[in-house]
């Protein structure tokens, strides 16, 4: 607790909008139990709450004039990659359980119905079998009946 003292203040006034000063030992306690858990799990709001001294000397540096070295270089090709990648659908989605002829098969219905409309509204006789897929079914079946 009094290693990370600076940190646990500076969040307290900036992110819990706590006074330190008038907190009593036990709320010191509860809050500095929230702060290490965000701390520990690294879901603090800003970095200067890991390392407060060093955030400052770094500030210090930037309103001095000097300048950061570099962290390094920004690829717009991987980061276009990246987008590209996370909005391509997964494997598994695009996988059917249909074979390629079933599904052309399927295709070939859906033109049957959509000509069966259009025969009907002209007054034309339609064959019972159009438009109508047939499951494969063993002929033995046939026989039993």
């Amino acid at each position: 607790m009094y290693i990370k003292d600076e940190e646990f203040r500076s969040w307290l006034v900036e992110e819990r909008f706590l006074n330190p000063e008038i907190l009593s030992k036990e709320n010191t306690k509860k809050e500095f139990g929230r702060f290490m858990e965000d701390y520990n799990t690294g879901t603090l709001p800003h970095e200067k709450y890991y390392n407060f001294r060093a955030y400052e000397h770094r500030m210090n540096a930037l309103r001095a004039g000097e300048t950061l070295p570099d962290q390094g270089t920004y690829d717009p090709e991987k980061d276009l990659a990246d987008m590209r990648a996370s909005r391509k659908k997964p494997e598994k989605d695009k996988e059917s359980f249909l074979s390629v002829a079933e599904l052309r098969e399927l295709q070939k219905v859906e033109r049957e119905r959509t000509q069966i409309g259009k025969m009907k509204s002209m007054g034309l006789e339609v064959k019972p079998s159009m438009g109508v897929r047939m499951d494969t079914v063993p002929q033995s079946q046939f026989d039993e009946q």
